[in-house]
């Protein structure tokens, strides 16, 4: 079932004057979002941002998948993807800082926990400051991305 397009258009709709993030900001994240790039299959980009008191914080990450049918129903699969660091650091004007966070996974027998870690980059866009964090695991409270079922097709969630 080898598929092979990467779904790169967030789905946050058009840009609302009721909207708080800035045109720049969504353009921002949508450029950002098409440097991911799954290793097998098709991922969808999932992101969450929030104004600090001195930055905007951008999270993006790839959403997980969900098996549907089958002895496997239900199952959550991460997709292994890489990801275009240089295209990122020149959609940032200035990079002020660049950081690898990684926390080991433990668990316990017959578990599977992947490691979690990010790569921060903080600087500025413009006149604005951000920190922008990829993560390598979707957070818990995202939940699956898309549905994969047993014929091959995927839906988005």
């Amino acid at each position: 079932m080898p598929l092979r397009h990467l779904l790169r258009r967030l789905q946050t709709g058009k840009h609302t004057s009721g909207d708080p993030r800035p045109k720049w900001l969504i353009e921002l994240i949508e450029s950002v979002a098409g440097l991911f790039e799954p290793m097998l299959g098709v991922a969808r980009v999932g992101y969450d941002c929030w104004p600090t008191e001195s930055d905007w914080t951008i999270c993006l990450y790839l959403g997980d998948t969900e098996v549907v049918g089958g002895k496997e129903d239900g199952r959550q699969e991460p997709p292994e993807f890489s990801f275009d660091l240089l295209g990122l650091l020149e959609r940032i004007d200035e990079v002020q800082r660049l950081q690898w966070s990684v926390f080991p996974a433990t668990a316990g027998p017959g578990q599977e926990l992947g490691d979690r870690s990010f790569i921060t980059v903080i600087g500025r866009v413009g006149d604005n400051q951000v920190r922008i964090r990829l993560l390598s695991i979707a957070p818990d409270a995202a939940g699956p991305a898309l549905k994969l079922f047993p014929n091959g097709d995927c839906q988005t969630i």
